[in-house]
């Protein structure tokens, strides 16, 4: 089964009230809710979209994949890449807990993404 897992798009973005941070971005409250509660049998494109713009992921990021134990699929099929192991928190608390010289290192890191992905 497919599910909408924010919580850990949340987590990583460092976004505390998620339901504040749907409203002051233009949902509604009653879809807010349903979102955040895992209560929607359906999502309009609209506001996939406009999630991905918010948190700046893609679709493959805000689905999880529950696979039911009936279901026999290859390893290499496509779905099996929605399928994620627990949360190993939050980024912020790891970077806390680092020594100074061990976060410039983080710092350099990402800025080499970063710059990689500028020349892409």
């Amino acid at each position: 089964m497919l599910r909408l897992n924010l919580n850990r798009l949340f987590e990583e973005r460092g976004i505390e009230n998620p339901t504040l941070y749907f409203r002051k971005n233009g949902f509604s409250l009653h879809t807010t809710h349903r979102i955040l509660n895992q209560q929607v049998e359906s999502i309009s494109y609209k506001n996939l979209e406009k999630i991905c713009l918010l948190l700046n992921c893609t679709i493959d990021d805000i689905f999880q994949w529950y696979p039911s134990d009936s279901l026999d699929l290859k390893q290499n099929h496509a779905l099996q890449k929605l399928i994620r192991g627990s949360n190993p928190g939050m980024l912020t608390n790891k970077l806390k807990k680092l020594p100074m010289h061990k976060i410039e290192e983080v710092r350099k890191f990402i800025e080499q993404l970063e710059n990689k992905e500028d020349n892409e």
